[in-house]
């Protein structure tokens, strides 16, 4: 944690010229501040006592340390500026005191144990815990923080004030007067401690920083606003010789341009470092328990800022940069490392010792102090080590900026957990000795999961650019090339249509590749309203891989068609080499393997002009920016891993190459007649699709989908699929053994092979049956996949390709088109009870069908079939919408009458229009059926509505009475609901079929009263009053 200072220590520090001015602040505080001994509660409550005086000699000491700022070191400032807050934190509280007149002296209070153990919030604040500012948190939440601490404070003084002998000895006035006041201690000391604020800001222009009191929303570039913040609160001396060097040699990197000329067509400028680093927007908080900053969805409460300059500002002067490592994050591409050489190129020398480590080229396993010597000696071109550089660094403070901790990872794959408690580590021991430094650690953003983050470190994600930042990037672009455009026939890029395709613009690299894109024919802006994904990545790869050829050789037209498209493949084969591992980055290694596997097998063209296969991944990629290499050394070994910029790229080419080799193996295959039926030689699509399913990435689905689209050959591609699909389990030697990306046993590689081949047939057709592609069993088939995929893998297979059984054991297949899910019982593989799957699923342990069986298990034996469960669980679950649940009573009424009565029967909410449809089915003969309805008449519901559907039943009467195999069931019922209706002041109308004299003289009245007495009372009051006898 940074050290914390109390009033004490601020005083000391503040005071150190200062003599007269701390002798008078101790004797007021008689000899407790310089006295080498505790202070107690009593003491301070007596400094209470002498607030006028205090504050005024506390005044006078921040006034006379603002004025002798000069000749201090960088950190001995912020050490003072922190010193300062802390009085400021207490002679605000003083202030507040000054207007409170209470009728005792605080000294009086007398305080045992327990009451100095209750003034823990005010102490607090004397001994320097009072809430630091901090730039990682905005200004609203540093007030709320310090005015949480004044309210606790004065809560607490106040209820010790209550139990103390002296607040009996006070008139009740003089008690409400006092309550009052001290209420409202903490607003008054919230007000007074920003009016000291500001007064301070003007003696210590960094504490603005701190308290990060103003948001600035104005775009800038190359931080230079953050090399002017600083220069205006500079406080140390011009640097010697060698640290100048250091930072021309940092500083020359604002003028180079941002990628290397060669790239670009002859005559278009490249922005300078200095122009074209737009200061992204950040998110940043401190890191605390629980925290996953790896997790995008960890970031979305944390607002985003667009005052990058003024963050850095902040936190470079404040004493978290000493103790804490400040651990930068974002995405390939996101400008990371960019931002580590402009920084180290704006922090002025006169005041900070900057050097700057690009960790792949260090050696990852040395330590850091030999790393940062490395990095040190290689910007200056000598042996100088860090220690000795830092001694001579006077009053600058040293900052480290270790870029790439990302690369040092992928490269070595080497596990470094612990490696940020090192840094913290490194800081802790340089404070130690007199000379703390600052360090700033680059990653990029999915790497951080494999990082041990030390608590309350700030962590800073770089987010993607925002439209103003695309805005203003492309001004930078355009303004320069205004000549080139011009004299080319072009027209500038307008944000508006790189706004288009915002899933590249929002990586400042990839941004840069749609900009050169659009330099030679403006294509981006000829095409941009019907440029679908397919078209535009194969457009800006294939001019990128065109440039590249051309460059290097002069070849005629038909020869550099055949080159570019030979090194698309050869960028393909790094794209299927992330895939089928399953990563996102590959080392040289595995692609040299892959390489030489794959493309020097014969497959490579043997066109003249076509330039050799190049073994080495790093000439294979090296030379696309938007591959980005990661290096590190180890053993004297230099290690490279590559990674696309943006993982879309790779996922492109490897539906592109898939789709190419397929149309290759068909162009073969159709190539003239076949006098011999050979099998097809798909020894090249087998290898690349027998280690991975396509699912595993659903953007390669969506790019094959979109290419099959596009194709005029669909039907012929169909037929050819099929007939591999055909061809896949039977045993054949291959060609291309050697390519072993991973290790897949042969059955796996059968089952994968078969997979990947119905998704293209399937991605071919949108829409087919499992019969058309020749598959005769589907559960068989789908069974053999589960047993060799993993569980991830069977998990993005089954949510990517949608199943629906028609005609079991076939089935209907789709992408991209969600089917219905439902099984209709009539096409259910009759072959197989309930019962047997329940045996099946316990013998093979399958997890799925466990879970089901496991629900299936509380079913009564009588009733151990399909549809019965799932008659029970549409009538019986809920909340379920009235209308689809009537539905659920048409449908099963026949089939299970009991079940439906028993769900109506608990249903208060059925209409009676569903009642009147149950009514005409077998359903509504039953007494049942009946009883529930009565149950239902003269309760205050739709009573017309349910006397129709009784009028609709048509209940006979024989020799003035109801039929004898009626009376037990639903005369009582009857009775009482047309007593109810009687009693509720209905009187039936003459349409009706049984109005209630019918119904009273054809009940047999012995038999109710066996089974319910209180009618016989209610119904003779009522017959009575009606008249009925006269």
């Amino acid at each position: 944690m940074p050290k914390t200072y109390s009033i004490s220590d601020a005083v000391k520090l503040l005071g150190k010229r200062e003599n007269a001015l701390v002798d008078a602040l101790d004797k007021l505080t008689g000899t407790a501040l310089l006295g080498g001994v505790a202070w107690g509660v009593a003491d301070l409550l007596g400094w209470f006592d002498a607030k006028t005086e205090f504050v005024r000699l506390c005044h006078q000491l921040l006034v006379k340390a603002g004025e002798k700022r000069s000749g201090l070191s960088r950190y001995s400032a912020s050490e003072r500026l922190h010193a300062a807050h802390t009085v400021i934190v207490i002679v605000a509280l003083f202030d507040a005191l000054k207007q409170v007149d209470l009728p005792f002296k605080l000294r009086k209070i007398r305080l045992d144990k327990d009451g100095q153990r209750a003034l823990v919030g005010l102490t607090s604040i004397f001994d320097g815990n009072s809430v630091l500012p901090c730039p990682s948190r905005p200004y609203e939440l540093n007030l709320k923080a310090l005015r949480d601490q004044y309210e606790q404070a004065s809560r607490e003084f106040l209820e010790l004030l209550h139990d103390d002998a002296i607040w009996t000895r006070l008139s009740s006035q003089q008690q409400k007067k006092t309550d009052a006041a001290l209420s409202r201690l903490h607003g008054r000391a919230l007000l007074r401690y920003e009016e000291l604020i500001r007064q301070l800001t003007v003696q210590y222009p960094e504490l603005a920083f701190w308290l990060q009191s103003e948001h600035n929303a104005h775009v800038t570039a190359g931080l230079q606003r953050l090399e002017e913040t600083l220069e205006a609160t500079r406080v140390g001396a011009e640097p010697d010789e060698r640290r100048r060097e250091l930072s021309n040699h940092y500083r020359s990197a604002l003028n180079q341009p941002i990628i290397n000329t060669d790239q670009v067509p002859a005559g278009l400028e490249i922005p300078l470092t200095c122009d074209a680093y737009v200061d992204p927007d950040y998110q940043v908080c401190p890191m605390t328990e629980g925290a996953r900053p790896a997790l995008l969805a960890s970031w979305f409460d944390i607002p985003a800022r667009s005052d990058l300059h003024h963050y850095l500002a902040g936190y470079l002067t404040s004493p978290k940069a000493v103790t804490h490592p400040l651990v930068v994050l974002g995405d390939p591409g996101s400008g990371k490392s960019l931002l580590t050489k402009v920084l180290a190129a704006r922090l002025p020398a006169s005041d900070y010792f900057t050097v700057r480590i690009e960790l792949r080229t260090a050696a990852a396993e040395a330590d850091l102090h030999r790393q940062i010597d490395y990095g040190l000696s290689r910007a200056l071109q000598e042996n100088v080590t860090f220690a000795e550089m830092s001694r001579m660094a006077g009053d600058a403070l040293p900052v480290v900026l270790l870029d790439g901790f990302d690369e040092l990872l992928q490269a070595t794959g080497v596990r470094q957990t612990d490696f940020l408690h090192r840094v913290q580590a490194f800081q802790r021991e340089r404070s130690d000795l007199g000379k703390p430094v600052a360090v700033v650690v680059t990653s990029r953003i999915s790497v951080s999961g494999g990082m041990q983050i030390p608590m309350n470190s700030d962590v800073l994600r770089l987010v993607p650019f925002t439209d103003a930042n695309i805005k203003a990037w492309l001004d930078v672009w355009n303004a320069p090339n205004a000549d080139y455009f011009a004299e080319h026939g072009l027209a500038p890029l307008p944000h508006e249509v790189v706004l288009d395709h915002r899933g590249l613009a929002a990586q400042p690299l990839l941004l840069l590749m749609l900009a050169l894109y659009d330099a030679v024919d403006n294509a981006l802006q000829r095409h941009h309203d019907s440029l679908g994904r397919v078209v535009l990545y194969e457009k800006l790869l294939s001019r990128f891989a065109r440039r590249e050829v051309d460059k290097d050789t002069h070849q005629d037209m038909a020869d550099l068609d055949i080159s570019v498209e030979y090194e698309l493949a050869r960028l393909s084969v790094v794209a299927f080499a992330m895939f089928q591992r399953g990563v996102q980055w590959v080392s040289d290694i595995a692609i040299n393997e892959d390489m030489a596997a794959l493309l020097n097998s014969g497959v490579a063209p043997s066109t003249h002009g076509i330039r050799t296969p190049l073994s080495e991944g790093d000439k294979v990629v090296g030379r696309f920016f938007f591959v980005q290499c990661a290096r590190a050394t180890r053993d004297e070994t230099r290690l490279h891993t590559y990674e696309f910029l943006h993982a879309t790229f790779g996922e492109f080419l490897v539906a592109r190459f898939t789709w190419y080799v397929l149309n290759d193996l068909h162009k073969r295959e159709s190539s003239g007649p076949r006098i011999i039926d050979g099998l097809p030689d798909d020894n090249l699509l087998c290898a690349l699709l027998s280690f991975a399913p396509l699912t595993a990435s659903t953007p390669v689905i969506e790019f094959l989908s979109e290419l099959a689209c596009g194709s005029n050959n669909r039907q012929e591609l169909k037929s050819l699929v099929k007939r591999l699909l055909a061809l896949s389990q039977v045993h054949r030697a291959r060609s291309l053994d050697t390519y072993q990306p991973v290790n897949r046993a042969a059955p796996a590689r059968y089952a994968i092979y078969s997979l990947n081949l119905v998704l293209l047939h399937v991605v071919l057709t949108r829409v087919c049956e499992s019969s058309d592609i020749g598959i005769e069993d589907w559960s068989k088939l789908t069974m053999f996949w589960k047993g060799q995929l993993s569980n991830a893998e069977w998990r993005t297979l089954i949510e990517s390709l949608y199943v629906r059984w028609e005609n079991p054991p076939h089935v209907t297949l789709a992408i991209g088109t969600q089917l219905p899910e439902t099984a209709e019982a009539d096409r259910l593989a009759k072959r197989v009870s309930l019962r047997e799957a329940a045996l099946d699923a316990r013998f093979t342990g399958d997890a799925a069908a466990n879970e089901f069986k496991y629900a299936f298990e509380a079913l009564p034996e009588s009733r151990f079939d399909v549809e019965y469960a799932t008659a029970l669980i549409q009538l019986t679950s809920s909340p379920v919408p009235p209308d689809e649940r009537a539905e659920h009573y048409l449908h099963w009424c026949d089939r299970y009458p009991d079940l439906v009565l028993q769900c109506l029967h608990r249903d208060v909410n059925v209409s009676p229009e569903t009642l009147r449809l149950l009514a005409k089915a077998e359903l509504g003969v039953s007494s049942q059926f009946i009883i529930q309805l009565c149950e239902r008449i003269g309760r205050g519901g739709p009573d017309e509505a349910l006397l129709d559907v009784f009028d609709d039943l048509q209940i006979s009467r024989v020799n003035g009475g109801f039929a004898p195999q009626s009376r037990a069931g639903f005369e009582a019922p009857l009775l009482d609901a047309w007593l109810r209706l009687y009693e509720a002041g209905y009187r039936h109308p003459d349409h009706r079929h049984l109005d209630l004299r019918t119904v009273l003289t054809s009940v047999d009245y012995n038999r109710i009263a066996e089974f319910r007495p209180d009618l016989l009372f209610r119904a003779g009051t009522v017959a009575h009053e009606i008249g009925l006898f006269g």
